[in-house]
């Protein structure tokens, strides 16, 4: 059978001793699409590298996308002032997501979407974001979303609520509580009206989403790739994003 290839939005940097920018995939996904049987390959979002009317001729190549995590999406993608709890922003990953997500979805191309990638998905299907959950959600419970020292981006750091009959609870084996990373200052605040809650906190963020008409477009607001395929979540959530990929 025909591996299929997978598209993973990069990340980005800057050479320490030179004015240029780089952009590139994390090994860990890397890993994680080619032990579920799928062939990865970057894209590129630096200048000159990219133009939005490009998102049809890279989406007729691959046969899935996955949208990584990292900076912050700039709040006037929906209608709001940046305010000063947002953090880093990197408009060149906003100018190709957000058509590359909308237009996989138009396609019914799979679609994975990890922290910054869930994000992305809301944002484009006319959601928006808290900017910092600290400062803007309130509850009485309280839950420390950013917990992104290295000895605590491997393990579950809080439970989420898994929504029966949806692909999570599948994923799941069944499981109404599952454990969870997590090293994100941002999150959904409202979710875009095609997309479907599959599990929130206890603070009442919502955790997972997807949407239900397609293949498979899921997005989820922690780390599967560093909790890694030994967790079973993590492995069942990356083998059927490959699974569908395979079938596009």
């Amino acid at each position: 059978m025909r591996k299929p290839v997978i598209a993973i939005t990069p990340k980005n940097g800057e050479y320490e001793k030179e004015e240029s920018k780089f952009c590139y995939a994390l090994p860990r996904f890397i890993r994680a699409i080619h032990a579920c049987g799928g062939i990865p390959i970057a894209l590129t979002n630096l200048e000159d590298g990219f133009h939005p009317s490009d998102v049809t001729s890279i989406l007729e190549h691959v046969d899935g996308v996955l949208f990584s995590g990292g900076a912050d999406i700039h709040p006037g993608l929906y209608g709001e002032e940046t305010l000063d709890c947002c953090g880093e922003l990197q408009p060149e990953r906003d100018a190709l997501e957000i058509p590359l997500m909308q237009e996989a979805v138009r396609m019914n191309k799979p679609v994975l979407g990890v922290c910054r990638g869930f994000q992305i998905m809301n944002v484009a299907l006319g959601g928006t974001l808290y900017q910092d959950i600290n400062s803007q959600h309130s509850s009485s419970v309280h839950i420390e979303h950013c917990r992104d020292k290295e000895e605590e981006q491997e393990k579950p750091m809080h439970k989420v609520n898994v929504i029966r009959d949806t692909p999570l609870y599948t994923f799941s084996g069944g499981l109404l509580q599952i454990g969870v990373n997590t090293l994100h200052h941002q999150a959904i605040k409202k979710l875009a009206d095609p997309l479907h809650s599959m599990a929130t906190a206890d603070d009442g963020i919502i955790e997972a989403a997807y949407l239900p008409d397609k293949k498979f477009v899921m997005g989820i607001q922690w780390h599967p790739e560093y909790l890694g395929l030994g967790d079973k979540v993590s492995e069942n959530i990356f083998c059927a994003f490959i699974d569908a990929c395979s079938k596009a």
